[in-house]
């Protein structure tokens, strides 16, 4: 049976990129290894997924600050440039993505996009046109909150006016899924075969494992 609301995940559950090739380029281009580059990101990635920095090139600031890098404004106009670049391109949906959303829009459910992201997102989403694709698109850096933080997934169930108690969340991540969880919602953990987010995959805290969108249908 539909729901009368989802909430979905972007990263590692519509969409995947090669982080990792970003990642050990990123850390090929400063001589840094590739762990110093994976921890600066994990390190920033609490402020830059709420906006705390106004723009690509403020988020590679803090990126390199973290990694004891100076931040020279030429290297950071270039890597910011080359970073959003990169993911723009390379981020492409699975397969069962759009026909899942589709379907579930078409049954009558109201469908919400939820991305813990920073500035560099949004040209993807343009990209990959999903603005046209879902009812709502909640980017955390957009909106100052971020999962498991309530307030962005309220935020998403008011822009589909929807209650928790009424939508399913799906995420690939099972903290997120427990913020959802204690606003009433029902809870899906996306794990896909062969994909290795950046935060690490989840135990799976209870909540229902899926492999694909589809079995939401």
């Amino acid at each position: 049976m539909t729901a009368a609301a989802y909430l979905i995940d972007l990263y590692d559950t519509l969409v995947v990129s090669d982080w990792y090739l970003w990642r050990d380029r990123l850390a090929s281009r400063l001589g840094l290894d590739a762990q110093v580059v994976s921890d600066a990101y994990s390190a920033t990635r609490p402020a830059r997924s709420v906006g705390a920095y106004p723009d690509a090139e403020a988020d590679v600031v803090a990126v390199l600050r973290a990694a004891s890098v100076e931040p020279d404004p030429a290297l950071v106009t270039d890597l910011a440039r080359e970073e959003t670049t990169y993911f723009t391109r390379a981020t492409r949906l699975f397969d069962d993505s759009l026909p899942a959303v589709r379907a579930l829009r078409t049954a009558g459910a109201a469908v919400a996009l939820v991305s813990n992201c920073s500035n560099n997102t949004r040209p993807t989403i343009v990209r990959l046109g999903l603005d046209d694709e879902f009812d709502a698109v909640v980017l955390s850096f957009e909106v100052g909150s971020r999962k498991p933080e309530p307030a962005i997934y309220q935020h998403a169930l008011d822009r589909l006016g929807a209650r928790g108690t009424d939508a399913v969340f799906v995420d690939d991540q099972a903290a997120y899924c427990d913020g959802a969880r204690a606003l009433g919602m029902d809870t899906r953990l996306i794990i896909r075969r062969g994909v290795i987010p950046p935060e690490g995959v989840s135990d799976t805290d209870g909540h229902q494992v899926i492999t694909d969108l589809t079995a939401l249908l």
